[in-house]
C-alpha cells in the first residue's frame, strides 16, 4: 500500500471515528462526565479560593458556548442592536457569565454526581445529572449541549426543571425594555468587575 493510500485510509478512519463520537448521546454524556470530573477535581484541591476560581473559570469558558447563550438571552433585542452594541454587550456578557457561574461552583463541597441518561438528536443533546449530597435530597440538573466540531458545548443548564438560560432571558428582556441595552451592558461590566 502506498504512503498516499495509507494516509487516505487513516483520514477516512479518523473521520468515521470522529463522526461516530461527535454525534451521539453517549459521547455527549462522556463530555459532561469529563467536565464534571474536572470541576470536582478543582473543588477538592487545597488551592486557595482565588486559584480555584481561576481554574473553574477556564473550565466553564471552554465548556460553554458563551456567544450563543449571550445572543439567546438577549432575545429579540439582539437583532435591534447596532453592531457596536452587539460587540460591547458580548464583551461584557462573557466575563459576567463566567465569573457568575464559576464563583457558584466554588461553594460546592463533598457532593458527588451520577449521570442518569442522555438523549437527543439533530446535533442537540440533553444529559441529566443527579448531584448527590449526603443527608440532603438529590438535585437533578439537565445540561443541553450542541455539537461543536468534534466535541460539544453547553448551551443551557436546567436545575430541577428551571432553565437558567430562560430565566436570564426574562431578566435581561425586562432590563432592556425599561432601561435599554446600553444600561444592561454597563450593569454587566460592573458585576464582572466586582471582587
Amino acid at each position: 500500500m502506498t504512503r498516499f493510500a495509507k494516509a487516505a485510509l487513516a483520514a477516512v478512519t479518523l473521520f468515521i471515528a470522529t463522526s461516530a463520537y461527535a454525534g451521539s448521546p453517549d459521547a455527549a454524556q462522556k463530555f459532561i462526565d469529563g467536565v464534571a470530573s474536572d470541576v470536582l477535581g478543582v473543588i477538592k484541591t487545597t488551592d486557595s479560593q482565588s486559584v480555584k476560581l481561576g481554574k473553574l473559570e477556564s473550565i466553564f469558558s471552554n465548556a460553554v458556548d458563551i456567544p450563543y447563550v449571550g445572543k439567546y438571552v438577549l432575545g429579540r433585542h439582539w437583532n435591534g442592536a447596532t453592531p457596536e452594541q452587539q460587540k460591547a454587550y458580548l464583551a461584557a456578557y462573557e466575563p459576567f457569565v463566567i465569573k457568575n457561574y464559576a464563583s457558584k461552583l466554588t461553594k460546592y463541597s463533598g457532593q458527588n454526581y451520577k449521570l442518569k441518561n442522555a438523549r437527543g438528536s439533530d446535533s442537540n443533546y440533553v444529559v441529566t445529572m443527579e448531584i448527590v449530597d449526603a443527608g440532603n435530597p438529590s438535585v437533578f440538573v439537565d445540561y443541553t449541549l450542541r455539537e461543536a466540531g468534534s466535541s460539544y458545548k453547553v448551551i443551557d443548564i436546567a436545575v430541577e426543571g428551571v432553565s437558567l438560560r430562560a430565566t436570564q432571558r426574562s431578566e435581561f428582556n425586562s432590563i432592556v425594555s425599561s432601561k435599554g441595552l446600553d444600561y444592561l451592558t454597563s450593569a454587566l461590566q460592573k458585576q464582572a468587575a466586582k471582587k
